[in-house]
Formats: structure tokens, C-alpha cells, sequence
């Protein structure tokens, strides 16, 4: 492993590694695209809140399914987080809050539109306040196709909770894809 991949390893981050190494860091990067490293960086210790908060959920749906291939891994900002068997998972998290100021009622919210061509399901993790899972919900293509948002009312009436499963029933699932 060249000097360039092992700083780039080590950090995950350009500007860390290039100024371990004591070059630019648009010279690391062309260098690392020449040696095939992929240059995908670390949004658990370098993203926004939301970024940290979506690898938190990634790191769970990988945990409850250590066979799931990350493809975020493998290029940055892929279209979809994992592929399991054969099929495109996209990974998304949302910590319940008030969508209106003129309700007290909580929800979830989450973004389809950029997976509605890419994935075969979406598995959502529903957060409380404190960051902990309370809903798994996962959601095949077919019923989010043309949807932007969706919204899932915590308070147990929405459509979306038809879709709710164990993060412990993950792994048998996609591995009875496979049969």
C-alpha cells in the first residue's frame, strides 16, 4: 500500500491525509483514483448531524445483516446503501418530531426521491429522542415508487406501520431472498 492509501485509510479524509503526507489534497485524490483506492470518507466522524445520524442507521441495518455489501464503501454517495442477495437496499433514519406547529401529534419523516428508481426496498428506522430504534419499517419499491416523502404518524394509525418488522427478522428475510 502506497504512502497516499495508508493516510487515506487512516483518516478517511482528504484534507487530513493530504496534510499528513504534505501534499494538496486535489493531488491525493487524483493520485488515490489512479491506484483504485476509493474515496468514500467517513460521515461518522466527519458529517452533519443528519449525516451521522443516516451512518448510525447504516451501522444497524449492517449489524442485523452482516451480509449485506455496503456500497457506500465502494463509491461515494452511492444511489442505494447496501446490496443484499441480489437486492438494492436503501438504509434511511428519522427521529420522531411535530410536522406542524399547529399539532401535537408526532411523526416520522422520510425522503424517497432519490431511490425511487434505484432501489429494490427501502428500510427505515424510526428513532425516539433519544436515538433509539422503535419502528422498523421496510418497504418495497412497488409502494414508494412516485412518492417523494412519506410521513409515519407515531401515534400507530398510518398506512406505513403495515410495513413494520423486527430488525431481528432482517437477516432472515433477505436470506430467504436468496433461495
Amino acid at each position: 500500500m502506497t504512502p497516499e492509501a495508508i493516510a487515506y485509510e487512516k483518516h478517511k479524509n482528504l484534507k487530513l491525509a493530504s496534510e499528513e503526507i504534505g501534499i494538496n489534497w486535489q493531488t491525493l485524490y487524483c493520485r488515490l483514483k489512479k491506484q483504485g483506492v476509493a474515496v468514500v470518507g467517513d460521515k461518522l466522524r466527519y458529517g452533519s448531524d443528519r449525516d451521522k445520524l443516516s451512518s448510525k442507521a447504516e451501522s444497524m441495518f449492517k449489524d442485523a445483516v452482516p451480509s449485506a455489501v455496503s456500497m457506500n464503501e465502494i463509491k461515494w454517495q452511492h444511489k442505494y446503501d447496501f446490496e443484499v442477495n441480489g437486492h438494492k437496499v436503501d438504509v434511511k433514519c428519522s427521529v420522531k418530531r411535530r410536522l406542524s406547529k399547529r399539532s401535537e401529534s408526532m411523526s416520522w419523516a422520510f425522503s424517497f426521491k432519490k431511490q425511487t428508481l434505484a432501489c429494490d426496498f427501502v428500510c427505515c428506522f424510526c428513532l425516539d429522542d433519544n436515538r433509539e430504534v422503535e419502528k422498523v419499517l421496510l418497504v418495497p419499491s412497488e409502494f414508494f415508487k412516485g412518492l417523494q416523502t412519506i410521513y409515519v404518524a407515531a401515534s400507530g394509525h398510518s398506512k406505513w406501520l403495515d410495513y413494520s418488522v423486527e430488525i431481528s427478522e432482517l437477516e432472515e428475510f433477505f436470506t430467504s431472498l436468496h433461495v
